[in-house]
């Protein structure tokens, strides 16, 4: 009986610049420190199960919480971030439920390329270059020392085709997402005003608010409203900023309009709330019956107060 071919690998390549590549750090800005650990648990079970790619569904956003401790929602939400920032492939995402990329799928290729053969269904493929075939027929080790050769010189031109191309592709998303449609201008006034409200903007902090404002649509007033508040509440700080943006999408507030009708229902929330009472609680104390009922005076006879005047003058020849 045939031994069942295997479809996952017991390793991947993680990049060193991993937590500075671009769709990781927007990831991370948008929904906090579990992002890479959950990034990484995804990446993980991708890769040990089926090679290249994992379907999406309840159970697998439960096992995924329950191995690195977060709860379901996170988990979601930097999924339906980490899709919509193409780190998964949005497409495969909205058609088959499968979270894969092209990234993940050429490391996959590259990791079994020393297999029999690895197949990859038409349905779920993203990379370009294995368009026209459903299944990969890898070198057979076991060949003649030239025909070897030949393959290992041809698998490295591959590779090096491959690393250039990859390296083009980064650099061509850190340009795309550094020369956004409303990046100069809008971010230019962002700055401006962030260092007049709040604190000068240092490098870190230009590009953290460019990130912002990408994260936002665009939307200056929205910043604007976020450096008000950071203004009117003494807190002049990027971390108190931050804060506020991470609340916002929290509680689903994505545009000014979202603001000012949010900060609406607040008032009125609180206008209908009771005012608390301040007064001091006054003490109550029980008075004595002898003083709440006092015995009326008797007034004494003249017979009594004869006879006490003599005593006195008795007491006082004594």
């Amino acid at each position: 009986m045939a031994r069942p071919t295997k479809k996952g690998i017991d390793y991947f390549p993680l990049d060193v610049d991993f937590l500075k590549d671009i769709k990781v750090r927007k990831i991370k800005r948008a929904c906090g420190p579990f992002t890479v650990e959950v990034l990484i648990c995804l990446l993980g079970n991708i890769y040990r199960e089926n090679g290249y790619y994992i379907g999406w569904d309840e159970d697998t956003s439960f096992l995924v919480a329950d191995e690195v401790g977060a709860k379901e929602g996170l988990v979601e939400e930097i999924v339906k971030k980490a899709v919509q920032v193409n780190f998964f492939n949005h497409d495969k995402f909205e058609n088959h439920q499968i979270l894969t990329s092209k990234g993940i799928q050429e490391r996959y290729i590259e990791a079994t390329k020393k297999r029999k053969e690895v197949v990859i269904e038409d349905i779920y493929r993203v990379n370009d270059t294995l368009k026209g075939s459903k299944t990969i027929v890898n070198a057979n080790i076991n060949t003649q020392s030239k025909v070897k050769e030949s393959k290992v010189n041809k698998s490295k031109v591959n590779e090096n085709k491959k690393d250039n191309d990859s390296v083009v592709s980064q650099s061509s998303d850190n340009q795309q997402f550094l020369q956004q449609p409303f990046g100069s201008d809008k971010l230019g006034e962002l700055i401006s005003y962030y260092s007049k409200n709040v604190s000068r903007a240092t490098p870190v902090n230009i590009t953290d608010l460019e990130y912002d404002l990408n994260d936002f649509n665009g939307d200056l007033e929205l910043m604007k409203d976020a450096v008000n508040i950071c203004a009117r509440e003494n807190k002049r700080t990027y971390n108190y900023f931050s804060g506020i943006l991470k609340r916002w999408r929290a509680t689903g507030v994505k545009t000014h309009d979202d603001y000012v009708d949010s900060e609406r229902k607040w008032q009125e929330e609180k206008q209908a709330m009771p005012k608390p009472s301040y007064r001091q609680p006054v003490r109550q104390e029980t008075i004595p019956k002898n003083i709440a009922n006092p015995i009326p005076e008797q007034k004494l006879s003249a017979e009594r107060q004869a006879e006490l005047k003599r005593q006195l003058e008795e007491l006082g020849e004594a």
